[in-house]
């Protein structure tokens, strides 16, 4: 029970690290007027799930909670940060990855301070590695003992609530509207939760071009109300 409470606070979308802030690339998707009704915000959730999410952080955490204890575990976490940084093409997105990772290491160190956690905040403070969020949730999960399965799950839930939550704010739909696609979309999760460990190597960071694209768009929206 403690495990799963533990999932459900760390992973919670009002937990105030703020991702809230970011809408990594969808509110100039809205203001190209591409992501602009129910249908195209259900799509546009859906392809963020199968095309972006699957190949990127979702891997990268799923790689996270792969990693072996010791020094070895911890050159492979350093490889990993440098090539997930290299991977994040976009400045915003980059930036936002490490803003959140920051911000989750230190709350969660004040829940309880795993040494793998606290080594990792270090290192970033350091700027010895550049720091991510799927990392750093991946190694406090790992450390508290989630399993495999549970952490994918609610790390793909609480994306895509994130991405229908901005949908009803910048497009906007309905609260109602939202849930729905949330619901519609569980079969999806769940797929993509089964398959993670399948996932070609070659395929890591595989680059959703649209994304990257309204990604560095979003650096010159003449307004805006998400910093992503």
């Amino acid at each position: 029970m403690q495990k799963l409470l533990t999932l459900l606070q760390v992973n919670d979308s009002m937990f105030p690290i703020g991702s809230f802030t970011h809408s990594y690339g969808l509110e100039s998707y809205v203001d190209a007027r591409i992501v602009n009704d129910n249908s195209s915000a259900a799509e546009y959730a859906r392809t963020m799930l199968e095309h972006s999410i699957y190949y990127n952080d979702a891997a990268f955490l799923y790689k996270t909670l792969c990693l072996p204890a010791g020094k070895k575990g911890w050159d492979q976490l350093t490889e990993l940060d440098t090539l997930v940084t290299a991977i994040k093409a976009s400045y915003e997105i980059r930036d936002a990855s490490k803003k959140l990772a920051i911000r989750f290491l230190k709350l969660t160190m004040e829940l309880k301070p795993y040494p793998a956690c606290k080594k990792y905040a270090e290192a970033i403070r350091q700027s010895a590695l550049h720091g991510h969020y799927a990392i750093a949730f991946g190694l406090y999960v790992k450390a508290a003992g989630i399993a495999t399965e549970d952490a994918l799950s609610a790390f793909y839930y609480n994306t895509l609530n994130g991405i229908i939550t901005n949908c009803a704010k910048a497009v906007p739909i309905s609260q109602t509207a939202g849930q729905k696609i949330l619901f519609n979309l569980q079969p999806v999760i769940a797929r993509l939760v089964k398959k993670q460990k399948d996932m070609d190597e070659q395929q890591l960071g595989l680059c959703c071009i649209g994304q990257e694209i309204k990604c560095m768009q979003h650096e010159k929206l003449r307004t805006r109300i998400y910093i992503s």
